[in-house]
């Protein structure tokens, strides 16, 4: 499939972002709630969430296993914690705790799941809740939130316009059924053709990353930098891009954006610390100067 491909810059990245009214509440910037971090993962968790604080929204609530918000809490004081029961990974999350998620999903106006949360039933039923029990909530979709649905994407397919997707070539390819190869070759068409099909917004990530829209159109974004090829950086742009859909930002102009800000702080970070040193974190560390571009 041929797909019209524009440039996405860092420059073009403020136009996407809302204005800030000085007389507004931290309700007025949108709240955000993550689903995010098991066990192995906790890290995953504080990077999300870490990274969206610094993006704007008013409130970010992470529902997460109790050993994981005792990690978030020690390192980011700003979240609100909803403590989900442990449950070993062959299980689905039990129904009060899923009915305690969707209290909290009311009041939100984005979702982020899948940082950390690993490859489970506990994880597939998350995404299946997602898809039947937060209608009208943009829900933002990464890492094992897409894993989780190899071989069966009905719940991405109930989501539909709702949805954006942060996969990696090898979780799309896991997603779709293509080959890794066929995507490489041809990756603004391959993240086109899916999200024509199903009405979400796929940001395809890899050296360069592609943001496809149902409207057909494909915004390619960054510059290769190895300092990203590190576990944690997809964590950061997810929070960074879940931020920005829960201030009121569309999918394809939060996913661009999202992409041109990480870019730009990687940047940043990779000048400071070189690519071979920098840490996900240290893009977060950067996100201020990146916004203090802005006026400038």
């Amino acid at each position: 499939m041929l797909a019209r491909v524009a440039d996405f810059a860092f420059a073009d990245a403020f136009c996407a972002l809302p204005a800030r009214d000085e007389r507004g509440n931290k309700g007025t910037f949108g709240t955000l709630t993550a689903v995010c971090g098991s066990v192995p993962y906790r890290g995953a968790a504080v990077l999300a969430v870490s990274a969206a604080l610094r993006c704007g929204v008013g409130i970010v609530r992470l529902a997460a296993p109790e050993c994981v918000v005792a990690a978030c809490a020690a390192q980011v004081c700003e979240c609100i914690f909803l403590p989900l029961p442990d449950c070993p990974d062959g299980l689905p999350l039990p129904g009060q705790a899923l009915e305690a998620m969707e209290r909290a999903a009311a009041g939100s106006t984005a979702l982020l799941l899948g940082c950390g949360l690993g490859n489970s039933a506990r994880t597939r039923s998350i995404v299946e809740w997602a898809a039947e029990h937060t209608e009208g909530i943009p829900v933002l979709l990464d890492a094992d939130a897409l894993n989780c649905m190899q071989g069966d994407i009905k719940p991405l397919e109930k989501l539909g316009a709702r949805a954006t997707i942060t996969p990696h070539v090898g979780e799309f390819s896991r997603l779709t059924g293509l080959g890794i190869g066929e995507i490489k070759e041809n990756p603004a068409g391959s993240a086109s053709e899916f999200a024509s099909r199903l009405g979400c917004t796929v940001v395809l990530k890899d050296f360069v990353t592609h943001i496809a829209s149902p409207d057909g159109e494909v915004l390619r974004c960054g510059a290769p930098n190895s300092g990203l090829a590190k576990g944690g950086s997809g964590d950061v742009l997810a929070g960074i891009t879940a931020s920005l859909l829960a201030q009121g930002v569309p999918p394809k102009l939060a996913a661009a954006a999202g992409c041109a800000l990480h870019a730009e702080a990687a940047r940043r970070a990779s000048e400071r610390l070189t690519r071979r040193a920098m840490l996900p974190s240290d893009i977060i560390a950067e996100l201020p100067g990146v916004f203090a571009a802005e006026v400038m």
